[in-house]
């Protein structure tokens, strides 16, 4: 049996790698978006339920043991199958790299590409529970896939690619499989996929061409920020970060238009922090100003620096008076002691959770802090500057509202993005043309797209009145650390949601008052009766642990800017939480004689937990850090204390079900959190929703079922 368990174990590390791998090119290809991760996350739990139920009520007579590793055999192919077509996706369904991909096709095709692996690794659990106890499978299972994340997150992604990681990840699979079926004789079949290692990163390089449509691409890093890629057309190179595009070179007129709005509207503008998009001449811009004496620049990703610098061919770091800062922007400003004339934020658009912080309410205040007196920050949103739907005048009027909490006086400004000047002073600005074509002509200036004839073009008093009216007369709301509006806008406007009926539907529930979405639990009530109240609280228990992972990992983002490093140790956490958790239940005293209140104090001790998170969410107590990967951990021990039980109340016989039902909840706990709670009520409300529930099923548990089952 020893044999066998290794064989679990493996499966466990194979099933985690996996799964790291398919979130990060599903990252890669679908641009970076949490949305994104939900969804994946989503229909990775469904069709790994469904291929749990379904070979549960097989009935197969075959050798379990043969079956076992004729399984571990087909999630090797099906691993190449899942990863291969993400890199061929676009081509397939003809959709261009570098733009938001609709909602429609993403689910589609996360449908199609995790449908034979999820199937496979669903039915690894109940063949593994025909030679083991399911508890055992359970915790073997759990360990394997601790070790796994810790491996693919600490070792492996910083060797290989990620085809190189599925080379290793196949020929470890088919090796065990070769083993337990005892065909050793073949066991050089094993080392093909080696083969690969010799040339990945050419194999690498080119998968990723054909994924990127056919484009000039030269250049490719890893960072754990997101995949860096590069092409170049004619004389300008185009940089990528996750799928998403970064920024060109050469670009003077996104350079410009960027810097010199702030600068020209503030009187003596001494010392300046630039918050991304250096690399797009926007340093050597600010420099142009004769009243510039310092600039620190902030860069999350030192890998996108280099990359940069060595296509561009320039050296940033010789210039003179320019401060070089790698790390979370957010961080920087938030702790720093240096104050500052202008503050400008030239990231993208607030399309995931991660660039959202740096529109938050939050934010701005921690902005103002590090400002001098009259001191001034701008802050771009695309949007078009001519005519302006009620949904972007809402979602302008969202980034006014947000920012006049911190400032009084706020110019908007309609060029080629919609450019927010916040100012902490009441000065009048209403003859903006004359002032910014004064300061040009006092600095001799010689700018080639901020000139006059672009001011009088872009801000004349009709041009200027729409705009202001527009937005004026919009509903906006408050975007938050908690409650990411923008991010939610930023999803539906550029093409995620095509569906116009699916964007009025997105668009009601965002208008609904948020104790609507409490009267769906009343439907809880329909399970209060004997025994189905174990299976649908087994599904909840699943779909709140996903869902508060998810809340974790979001607020892990809000403090430290980035989970694309982290996935695979977020993964073992909660997956060792989930091997701890059994070990528990085996080897420890439990009340297992008395089941229903064993069921039911582990959902209170759920409620306990997600109470806990809660107040994290609120007070933001300091080493977070630590914290929230510990909650991650105690959320997969509750998870894995709570399935044995489970298991041990209803029967062995239904151990695959079981399983199926914890899968299926949690993946509809991932797509409603991701997709609808957060963005629609925020991560508080969410929270309260999931409290509420195990409230109402701890209580089924206690008082509904016989004290002995």
């Amino acid at each position: 049996m020893r044999i066998i368990k290794s064989a679990i174990f493996i499966a466990g590390i194979a099933v985690v790698i996996a799964q790291t791998l398919i979130i990060r090119e599903g990252l890669t290809l679908f641009g970076g978006n949490e949305l994104v991760s939900g969804i994946l996350l989503c229909f990775w739990l469904v069709w790994t339920g469904i291929g749990s139920l379904i070979f549960q009520r097989l009935y197969l007579k075959k050798d379990p043991i043969g079956l076992y590793s004729f399984l571990l055999f087909i999630l090797s192919l099906s691993l190449i199958f899942s990863i291969l077509f993400f890199r061929f996706a676009l081509k397939i369904f003809s959709l261009p790299f570098g733009e938001i991909i609709g909602l429609d096709k993403i689910i589609l095709i996360s449908i199609i590409l995790l449908a034979p692996t999820c199937l496979v690794s669903g039915a690894l659990f109940p063949a593994a529970s025909k030679i083991l106890s399911p508890q055992k499978v359970y915790l073997i299972e759990g360990l394997g896939s601790f070790f796994g994340g810790l491996l693919v997150s600490f070792i492996l992604i910083h060797l290989l690619p990620p085809f190189g990681i599925l080379a290793v990840t196949v020929s470890l699979l088919i090796f065990i499989a070769l083993i337990i079926s005892r065909h050793t004789k073949l066991l050089f079949i094993s080392l093909f996929p080696l083969i690969a290692l010799l040339k990945i990163y050419d194999i690498e390089m080119c998968l990723r061409k054909i994924e990127m449509g056919g484009q000039n691409l030269i250049g490719l890093a890893e960072s754990r920020y997101g995949l860096i890629s590069v092409t170049k057309f004619d004389s300008q190179l185009n940089f990528y970060t996750s799928g998403v595009f970064d920024f060109s070179y050469p670009d003077l007129y996104t350079a410009e238009e960027t810097v010199y709005y702030p600068l020209l509207l503030h009187e003596y503008p001494q010392k300046v922090l630039l918050v991304g998009g250096g690399m797009v001449t926007s340093i050597t811009q600010i420099f142009k100003h004769p009243n510039v004496k310092n600039v620190i620049y902030l860069e999350l990703d030192p890998v996108l620096f280099r990359v940069g610098e060595h296509y561009i061919g320039e050296n940033l770091k010789n210039i003179k008076n320019l401060e070089i800062v790698f790390g979370d922007a957010r961080y920087y400003i938030k702790n720093t002691n240096k104050r500052f004339d202008v503050v400008i934020i030239n990231l993208p658009d607030p399309s995931n959770g991660q660039i959202n912080r740096f529109y938050t309410k939050e934010f701005f205040g921690e902005v103002k802090r590090i400002m001098n007196p009259g001191g001034i920050m701008s802050i771009r949103i695309t949007s078009p500057p001519d005519i302006i739907s009620p949904l972007f005048a809402q979602y302008l009027r969202t980034v006014y509202n947000t920012l006049k909490f911190s400032f009084k006086n706020i110019l908007i400004l309609p060029v080629a993005k919609t450019t927010f000047i916040a100012i902490d002073n009441a000065t009048n600005y209403k003859n903006l043309t004359n002032i910014l074509k004064e300061r040009i002509n006092q600095l001799n200036l010689n700018l080639m797209y901020v000139n006059e004839y672009y001011i009088d073009y872009n801000f004349t008093s009709e041009k200027l009145d729409y705009f202001k009216g527009g937005i004026e007369k919009s509903e906006g709301s408050i975007n938050t650390d908690l409650k990411p509006i923008c991010y939610y806008f930023s999803t539906i406007l550029w093409g995620m949601i095509v569906s116009e009926n699916l964007k009025k539907l997105f668009i009601r529930l965002f208008k609904l008052n948020p104790l609507f979405f409490l009267f769906p639990l009343a439907f809880i009530f329909l399970f209060f009766k004997h025994k189905c109240i174990i299976q649908f609280s087994l599904f909840s228990i699943g779909a709140t642990q996903i869902s508060i992972e998810i809340i974790l990992l979001i607020l892990f983002q809000v403090l430290y800017g980035y989970i694309y490093g982290w996935i695979g140790a977020i993964i073992a956490f909660f997956m060792f939480g989930l091997a701890v958790g059994t070990f528990y239940y085996i080897k420890l005293p439990l009340s297992k004689n008395n089941l229903s209140t064993a069921l039911s104090n582990t959902t209170f001790l759920l409620v306990l937990y997600t109470t806990f998170a809660l107040l994290i969410s609120i007070i933001r107590l300091p080493g977070s850090n630590i914290i929230i990967p510990i909650l991650i951990f105690i959320g997969g021990f509750l998870g894995g204390l709570y399935f044995p039980l489970s298991v041990e109340a209803l029967g062995e016989k239904k151990a695959g079900i079981l399983y199926g039902l914890e899968l299926i909840g949690s993946s509809l706990g991932a797509l409603v959190t991701a997709v609808i709670l957060i963005p629609v009520l925020g991560l508080i409300f969410t929270l309260l929703i999931f409290i509420i529930i195990n409230i109402i099923i701890g209580y089924g548990l206690r008082v509904l079922l016989p004290q002995k089952i």
